[in-house]
């Protein structure tokens, strides 16, 4: 049997008439792989080979007895088999050597179907078929399952090969859109003339030259489309180029320009009645003109930049020079340049790796913030800074596990702290644990570093604590805000019923009303604090006013005629008097004293309580205790001037 790969048309048999109808459904096998083949059915090539008549059969078999005999049948089997001319098979083996024969086209067919050439294995199928069709007569059990498994095989086959041709024709439709798409981005750069895109388009040309796989009646006017956009970027390119090339030399002109203007500073400058101050500015708007000026040709970057800076340099070596204010300010600077540059070469000291390490960077940022001195100046001492640092920071690379182990120890610290944060906010949101928060932070900053990926977690645990924390104390006193005012309110009532009182027409009568209004009044809680100075000035000042008014209203001709009503004679009456008066006396004593306690606790609410003390604090507490014993005092003599006057009224009735 042939294993060569047959030809673009399978060749067709030489003689049709010893063919079945079956034989001619296989003629036509596709040349590309892409087109399905009309096979026949393991029942046609089996019908196929029964329609052979017997004499047919036995003119083979004379033809072949004329031949040349063959000792070995299966060694003929194996040998191929032509399609104008069936096997030679002797009676006694016909039945088996028919089996080996379709058994050996079953078995070509499995190792066929196990080739990646889609397309040479269903022209060889086909082959095989148009073979089977022109076989001997498949009389037996065996050469008819050969048959039946050769036709399964091919059925597979030709299902498999859909599915291939299938996906392929997808990943060309695919990328069909992906080149449209590579199309569609390169069309719209070249609309918005981006002719600076040079690796847009690059990255383009390789994309779409990795995409291989199209319809090929799409190739060309894709191809086409492409090579047509790309050659019009390459055009307009080579125009920028050219305009870029010229915008460096009107740079470079613009630049040099620029130059002789500082130099004609520098000339300016070499003055000691040089106006520093406004050749400074000019400096300045020359240096910013000269940062706008955009590139010049490569070969004159470096020397016209080192042109530049050397002007410069030459005018700050003039200002030093003429200029006390700025050489006072240069000097400045360079101390404490100098002074940064101790610390720094200080750190190798350090025990403490870790804060070392914290330092390091801290000075790095002040040293930026420090100002500039003269280039050649600032260059030495950035230098040897920079020596300091990176021999600080090579002891900290061969020191790794202590440092580690430093931070570990500060993470676990901080970490404590963020528990002491999470105690106090759930227990306290007073001034009290206001000032806690306020040590744990004041400890927290005492802490070195920690390790740099625990760092920002470690932070916002405890920032969000303390924010918590405040947020609730916030609430808190917005509340107790609330509670001020409403006191307020309260104390502006009274305030107002008592200067109805002031004006009263019975000053007694209007003093013994203030006395409830005071009670009242002592009863009400704070006030804000802006307005509690004020609150108490109205306060006093209609209490006094009450007062005065009972005093000076001419009472005692009033409580002259109320005695001698109830039958005191005149020395009694002066004494009662007498008493009376010292008994308001005392009464007023007791309200002023009353008045500066509820003044002094107030004024201890607005103190922050502190673990240190604080004199002012006590100085209250003291004026406090000194006005309670007063005012003992005063309720003790009230006590007993109204136990005598009431002894003198009783005297005088009997």
């Amino acid at each position: 049997m042939e294993n060569q790969k047959i030809s673009e048309e399978p060749t067709e048999p030489q003689n049709e008439s010893d063919t079945s109808k079956v034989a001619k459904d296989v003629e036509q096998v596709e040349s590309t792989g892409q087109s399905e083949l009309h096979e026949p059915s393991s029942r046609s090539l089996i019908h196929a080979n029964e329609t052979k008549s017997k004499s047919a059969v036995e003119l083979e078999l004379d033809t072949a007895s004329e031949s040349k005999v063959v000792d070995d049948p299966e060694s003929a089997l194996e040998s191929e088999v032509s399609f104008d001319n069936t096997a030679v098979f002797s009676d006694n083996n016909l039945v088996e050597s028919v089996e080996t024969f379709y058994q050996d086209i079953c078995q070509k067919a499995e190792e066929f179907v196990l080739q990646p050439d889609w397309a040479f294995v269903s022209n060889e199928l086909a082959s095989l078929a148009l073979k089977i069709s022109e076989g001997p007569k498949p009389d037996s059990e065996g050469a008819k399952q050969a048959i039946v498994a050769f036709q399964i095989l091919r059925d597979k086959f030709e299902d498999r090969k859909k599915t291939h041709y299938e996906e392929l024709n997808k990943k060309r439709a695919d990328n069909l859109e992906r080149k449209k798409k590579i199309l569609k981005q390169l069309s719209d750069l070249i609309e918005a003339q981006n002719w600076t895109a040079t690796r847009e388009i690059r990255s383009m040309q390789q994309l779409w030259e990795q995409i291989k796989l199209l319809p090929a009646s799409e190739v060309n006017a894709l191809n086409k489309q492409f090579d047509s956009l790309i050659q019009e970027f390459e055009n307009h390119k080579v125009d920028r180029l050219v305009k870029k090339l010229q915008k460096e030399e009107e740079n470079l002109t613009l630049k040099l320009f620029l130059l002789e203007k500082i130099k004609e500073l520098n000339g300016k400058a070499d003055y000691a009645s040089a106006d520093f101050a406004l050749l400074n500015n000019e400096l300045q708007d020359l240096q910013n003109q000269w940062r706008k000026v955009g590139r010049v040709p490569l070969d004159r970057n470096q020397h016209t930049w080192d042109q530049f800076y050397a002007t410069l340099d030459k005018f700050y070596e003039l200002r030093y020079k003429h200029d006390t204010s700025y050489r006072n300010s240069v000097e400045k600077a360079l101390q404490k340049k100098q002074k940064l540059i101790k610390e720094a070469e200080s750190l190798l000291d350090m025990k403490d790796l870790a804060e070392a390490a914290r330092r390091v960077n801290k000075l790095h940022k002040l040293w930026k913030k420090t100002g500039n001195l003269p280039q050649k100046e600032e260059n030495e001492l950035w230098d040897a800074f920079k020596a300091a640092t990176d021999a600080f920071n090579d002891k900290k690379s061969e020191n790794l596990e202590e440092l580690r182990a430093i931070e570990q120890k500060n993470y676990e610290l901080k970490l404590a702290l963020v528990r002491q944060a999470i105690s106090i906010k759930e227990a306290d949101n007073s001034d009290n644990g206001h000032q806690k928060m306020q040590d744990l932070m004041s400890e927290w900053k005492k802490i070195g570093p920690v390790p740099r990926k625990k760092s920002s977690k470690i932070w916002k645990q405890f920032k969000e604590v303390m924010d918590d924390f405040y947020n609730q104390r916030r609430e808190y006193f917005k509340d107790v805000r609330k509670t001020h005012k409403e006191n307020l309110k309260k104390k502006n009532d009274i305030l107002e019923q008592l200067k109805t009182l002031a004006s009263h027409d019975d000053p007694a009568v209007a003093v013994q009303e203030a006395k409830k209004l005071q009670d009242i009044f002592k009863e009400i809680g704070h006030v804000p604090i802006k307005l509690k100075n004020k609150v108490w000035k109205d306060y006093r000042e209609v209490c006094d006013k009450i007062y005065g008014n009972y005093r000076f209203s001419g009472s005692d001709l009033g409580m002259e005629r109320k005695l001698t009503s109830e039958g005191l004679d005149p020395s009694t009456r002066k004494e009662v008097i007498g008493s009376q008066k010292k008994l308001d006396a005392t009464i007023k004593a007791i309200s002023t004293l009353e008045a500066e306690i509820i003044q002094f606790q107030e004024a201890k609410t607005y103190f922050k309580p502190t673990n240190k003390g604080n004199a002012l604090l006590d100085d209250l507490d003291n004026k406090i205790a000194t006005a309670k014993n007063k005012l003992d005092q005063k309720h003790a003599e009230a006590y007993e001037l109204k136990k005598a006057i009431d002894l003198l009224k009783n005297k005088g009735s009997e």
